[in-house]
């Protein structure tokens, strides 16, 4: 009896020393087998979908389904969605969620997915290809308002407005891995050009560094509770475009000096908890790569030839402007003037609130600019808001335009990265839009302000608009 006890004694220290040998500090191998069942099952979706027997969705198109603030969705129709899987667990810096892509490179959409699981870096690694059987789901927010449109397991008992995480027992009938990790490669942006749309997508910003304010400050402040945001610059060709870099004071990194120099950030889009405004997310401080200089900007002096400016000052009623077109795509709003008492200045207005229109679309659109005569040309311009509410303002630029209403939506226009005015930010402020670089455009270009947005109370923001300049030299 006591050599039976001592064998299974040691049979159990043995297989207790290979676990701990697997699993210490959290380097958990990632499995490269699926097993059977799961490529089965994996198998039989594929052919269902390839004999329209079930229905591929695009994450787009899927996010389309919600609109940010309302009442979560419950899907009905047996429908999938895909994605490559961009974020990671491994060092603390999300919980019980991962976002994936629609791409493993170059991405138009993604989105959060809320599991009740942690670790889940072990089963869906960064850059694995997933499946979701939507079926039973939800689409929603799990903080109403936030603007992060998620995948969820149900209704949260405390807030009908809000989903809760994909349990456990859900995930085995729901979440299907392939056997593809895909290598990810990060969509290159400006800090000043990310909009909502890059919500859940994996980006790369270069030339960036932390503001000299912050030098020796850790990613964490010690005085947080849960998350810290720290600004981030980069050098546009004249002044700087910012943006925050957000962390979880329960990051593996939390404690770790912001670097000095500048370089390479790598990181998920995502919005602060109450979605005021947009922050990039780390899967680890291995995609900080700051061992350059700081980059240098020139300034606005030496760009002393103005090509366009307009400040409103001038005006009333409905925005008139010789050569300038104000013009209503849909619905009955138009871009107005109007006084801003704390500027003590006029400034231009559109929102679709109390419109009652189904739909507002309306474009404010410059004269034409001769960008052959100058070498470099610069657009700049300030934007406020009363409450954005999920309308949606952006700067667009064409040079195939004539110039005439009826050829508006048959010319080709450009989103042009210009930093607009967040939700978050306060009434009385004004934000300026960094200094956009035109210098690529040749002919003549018009620039157009484009509003979108309803009467729908989730949808019907105001804007504002003011100090429109194209410097050049």
């Amino acid at each position: 009896m006591e050599k039976n006890k001592a064998s299974i004694l040691f049979i159990i220290f043995i297989t207790s020393m290979f676990f701990i040998a697997c699993v210490e500090d959290n380097d958990f191998t990632v499995p490269q087998n699926l097993g059977a069942e799961e490529n089965l099952k994996l198998e039989t979706i594929i052919d269902s979908i390839q004999n329209n027997q079930l229905e591929l969705k695009s994450i787009k198109d899927l996010k389309s389904l919600y609109n940010s603030g309302n009442d979560p969705i419950k899907i009905v129709s047996d429908i999938i969605v895909k994605g490559y899987v961009i974020s990671s667990d491994a060092k603390g810096n999300y919980f019980r969620e991962f976002y994936m892509q629609d791409a493993a490179e170059n991405p138009t959409a993604g989105i959060k997915i809320a599991i009740n699981l942690t670790n889940s870096y072990n089963k869906f690694n960064f850059g694995r290809e997933v499946y979701i059987r939507l079926k039973g789901l939800y689409i929603g927010e799990v903080n109403s308002g936030d603007g992060i449109i998620t995948i969820g397991g149900k209704v949260s008992t405390t807030d009908v407005k809000e989903i809760q995480s994909v349990a456990l027992n859900q995930m085995n009938t729901h979440f299907f891995r392939s056997k593809e990790t895909a290598i990810i490669i990060p969509k290159e942006v400006s800090l000043a050009g990310l909009s909502a749309s890059d919500i859940g997508t994996f980006i790369t910003v270069k030339g960036v560094f932390f503001p000299s304010n912050l030098e020796g400050k850790t990613y964490v402040d010690p005085t947080e509770d849960f998350d810290t945001q720290r600004k981030i610059q980069t050098c546009q060709t004249v002044g700087y475009a910012d943006l925050l870099l957000e962390t979880s004071s329960f990051a593996s990194f939390a404690n770790k000096a912001l670097p000095v120099g500048g370089g390479t950030i790598n990181a998920v889009v995502s919005q602060d908890y109450n979605g005021h405004f947009l922050v990039l997310v780390l899967n680890s401080t291995e995609d900080v790569v700051m061992s350059e200089d700081r980059c240098v900007t020139r300034s606005e002096s030496d760009f002393p030839i103005i090509l366009l400016e307009e400040n409103f000052d001038n005006l009333s009623g409905e925005i008139r402007i010789t050569d300038w077109l104000n013009y209503r795509e849909k619905g009955t709003k138009s871009w107005r003037s109007y006084s801003d008492t704390y500027a003590q200045s006029k400034a231009a207005r559109v929102g679709s609130k109390s419109s009652g229109d189904a739909s507002t679309i309306t474009w404010l659109l410059t004269k034409g600019i001769d960008l052959d005569t100058t070498t470099a040309e610069f657009l700049s311009f300030e934007t406020s808001n009363s409450f954005a509410n999920g309308s949606n303002l952006e700067v667009l630029i064409s040079t195939d335009w004539d110039g005439t209403e009826s050829n508006i939506s048959s010319a080709t226009w450009s989103v042009l990265p210009a930093k607009i005015v967040s939700n978050g930010e306060g009434f009385k402020n004004w934000v300026h839009s960094t200094f956009v670089n035109l210098s690529n455009y040749t002919g003549t270009a018009f620039i157009a302000f484009r509003y979108a947005g309803s009467g729908n109370v989730y949808f019907d923001g105001t804007y504002e608009l003011d100090n429109i300049t194209i410097i050049a030299e």
